[in-house]
C-alpha cells in the first residue's frame, strides 16, 4: 500500500518535482492504491494526441483557442457545472477519468498537457476563479478551461464581472495574480477542506489539513485549524501537540504554557503586560487548550 502522504512530503522537497504529480498523491485521499505512474503516462497519451490534433506552427490567441478546441471540444474536458460541489472534481485522476472538474484542476490538466508539448502556461489565481495565462512575443491571453473561453489579459475584469453577473475590480495588475505550484496545491487542498467542512465529515478535513501543513507548515493558521479538527475527532493529544505549533509558528509559546482557564474569551487580561497579553482568537485556542488537557485529565 502506497503512502501518498509520504510521498507527497519527499516531492514536495524536490527541485523536480511537478504539480500533476504531486495532485495525484492527493488523490491518496480518496484511493489508497491510485497509481500515480499510470495517470502520469495517461497525461503523456494525452499530450501525445493533442500533438497530432494541432495544426504545427500556432501562436498567440490561434494556439490558445486551438487548446480550448482540441481539449476542451474534441476531447471532452470540461467544467462540472451540474456538480460542482462534489469531492472528485478535486482530484486529479479522477479528471482525467470523467474528463470533468473544478477550474482549478481542469487548469492544472491544461497545464500539465501543455507543459509536455513545450508551451508554458501559468496559473491564475483571481478572486473566486482559477484560470491560466499564456503569453508569447505576440501578446497575452487569460484560457478559462471550466467555461471553454479565452480572452486578451486587459480584458480580464471585464470577463470576470460578466461570470459573476457584478462588477469585478482587480486591485493589482494581472500577472500579480500568478501562482506558484505550491499556491496552487494549496487553494486546491484548501477548496477540498471547506467541501468536507461544510458538510461535517471532518475526518477528511483533517486528512487534507495534513497535506496542507506539509505545503505551508509555517502558516500558523493551519496548525489551529488542525488542532481544532482533532479535538472534533476526539484526538486530544494530536490536538495539544498541533496547537503548540500554532503558538510557536505566531511566536506566542508562553500562551501555550499559560493557565488557559484563567484567560478565557471575554474575561479581561489578568497580569499579562504589553504584547504578552493574548488577543481574541489567541483567548479562544486557550480556552480549546483548557478543554483539551481537562479531558486528558479526566481519561487518565
Amino acid at each position: 500500500m502506497t503512502d501518498h502522504l509520504r510521498d507527497f512530503e519527499r516531492e514536495l522537497d524536490s527541485q523536480t518535482a511537478h504539480p500533476e504529480r504531486l495532485a495525484l498523491h492527493i488523490g491518496g485521499l480518496v484511493d489508497e492504491n491510485v497509481d500515480v505512474d499510470y495517470y502520469l503516462a495517461a497525461l503523456d497519451d494525452l499530450a501525445d494526441e493533442v500533438e497530432e490534433r494541432l495544426l504545427p506552427g500556432l501562436a498567440g490567441g490561434d494556439l490558445v483557442h486551438a487548446l480550448l478546441h482540441v481539449l476542451g471540444e474534441q476531447m471532452g474536458f470540461q467544467g462540472n457545472l451540474g456538480h460542482y460541489y462534489d469531492p472528485g472534481n478535486s482530484f486529479l485522476h479522477l479528471v482525467i477519468e470523467q474528463r470533468r472538474g473544478l477550474p482549478i484542476t481542469l487548469s492544472l490538466l491544461y497545464m500539465a498537457v501543455a507543459r509536455r508539448l513545450g508551451i508554458r502556461l501559468d496559473g491564475m489565481g483571481f478572486p473566486a476563479h482559477f484560470m491560466l495565462r499564456y503569453q508569447d512575443e505576440t501578446g497575452s491571453w487569460l484560457i478559462d478551461p471550466f467555461h471553454r473561453s479565452a480572452v486578451q489579459e486587459e480584458e480580464a475584469a471585464g470577463y470576470l464581472s460578466g461570470l459573476f453577473h457584478q462588477h469585478v475590480q482587480l486591485h493589482s495588475a494581472v500577472v500579480d495574480y500568478t501562482v506558484s505550484p505550491r499556491m496552487l496545491l494549496l487553494r486546491l487542498l484548501n477548496n477540498l477542506r471547506n467541501l468536507y467542512l461544510s458538510n461535517n465529515i471532518f475526518h477528511q478535513a483533517l486528512a487534507v489539513l495534513d497535506y496542507m501543513v506539509l505545503v505551508e507548515p509555517n502558516e500558523p493558521d493551519l496548525w489551529r485549524d488542525k488542532g481544532l479538527l482533532n479535538i472534533q475527532t476526539g484526538q486530544m493529544l494530536a490536538a495539544e501537540n498541533d496547537l503548540r505549533r500554532y503558538f510557536t509558528r505566531r511566536d506566542r509559546l508562553h500562551l501555550f504554557w499559560a493557565e488557559s482557564d484563567a484567560y478565557l474569551p471575554g474575561l479581561p487580561d489578568l497580569g499579562w503586560e504589553g504584547n504578552h497579553s493574548p488577543t481574541q482568537e489567541e483567548r479562544e485556542v486557550m480556552a480549546a487548550l483548557g478543554h483539551i488537557r481537562a479531558t486528558i485529565g479526566r481519561l487518565n
